[in-house]
């Protein structure tokens, strides 16, 4: 009889087990490029990334930092940017809700200015950033109002992105369960050449180098922030940017040049 019961302990315990291995699996293929797009519930995809709302039972009320939200989403992903207006006002709309009105995306203030800018880590270990373009960010009414220590922002249920203190010490709404949304992006993705031209406007323009056509792909392509490409053939001017010729908000900026072929991720919505 202590046999048996000794083996039915020992076979139950295996079965924990198991089960406790394949539930971390499953918990942690879900930050991952694969990951993001199974779950469709939880999941938003534009221009080849895939966005991920993501949480963790263990994480307090008004305890998790923007810090530490940076590191959440690796090593596969990073913390989300605002890749097109549409994009932010669906992270509004898809992902939050009465019951988790607060997810942190990566933006970042310099309490010294009123500048804003996108300040991602990225699975490499290094921080990608790029300054705000106003005209492309989902601000909620009167946001952001940038109080004395509101050096980051989140987005909010029924408002929008709203500036909040990255440490959550000046943060007086209530308990606020935290949560965060994640970015990842595919090993390859297709770009269409689509006209001709370029953009003059250097708060579009992410980085100007000389390269080889494929070079300039790859360069888009590891940037979290890049949307469009312009690149000439001739000289191998290649320059890549936030935005597209073909978003409204930024059609009326685009310089028509014949050199430059451009060069637009599939699948954007604006």
């Amino acid at each position: 009889m202590v046999r048996c019961s000794n083996r039915s302990y020992f076979a139950k315990l295996r079965l924990v087990l198991l089960l406790l291995i394949y539930d971390c699996r499953l918990h942690a293929a879900v930050l991952t490029y694969d990951g993001c797009m199974s779950d469709s519930a939880n999941s938003y995809q534009v221009g080849g990334w895939c966005f991920l709302s993501y949480r963790e039972s263990t994480w307090r009320p008004n305890s998790l930092k923007l810090v530490d939200a940076q590191t959440k989403c690796g090593p596969k992903g990073n913390l989300a940017i605002g890749v097109t207006y549409k994009a932010l006002s669906t992270f509004k709309t898809k992902f939050t809700s009465a019951s988790l009105r607060y997810m942190w995306i990566a933006l970042n203030r310099n309490l010294s200015t009123t500048t804003w800018e996108w300040k991602t880590l990225l699975p490499n270990g290094q921080y990608a950033k790029f300054p705000v373009i106003k005209a492309n960010t989902a601000w909620g009414p009167s946001e952001p109002n940038n109080g004395p220590t509101e050096n980051a922002a989140w987005v909010e249920y029924n408002l929008g992105i709203a500036d909040v203190s990255a440490d959550m010490t000046a943060f007086s709404n209530g308990a606020a369960p935290m949560a965060i949304i994640c970015q990842f992006a595919p090993l390859l993705w297709k770009y269409s050449q689509r006209g001709h031209g370029l953009f003059q406007v250097s708060a579009y323009r992410i980085a100007q180098t000389t390269a080889t056509k494929t070079a300039c792909f790859r360069q888009c392509h590891r940037s979290p922030f890049c949307i469009s490409l312009a690149f000439n053939p001739t000289t191998n001017d290649c320059q890549i940017y936030a935005v597209s010729p073909e978003d409204p908000r930024f059609a009326g900026n685009v310089t028509v040049n014949s050199a430059y072929e451009w060069h637009i991720r599939d699948g954007m919505e604006y």
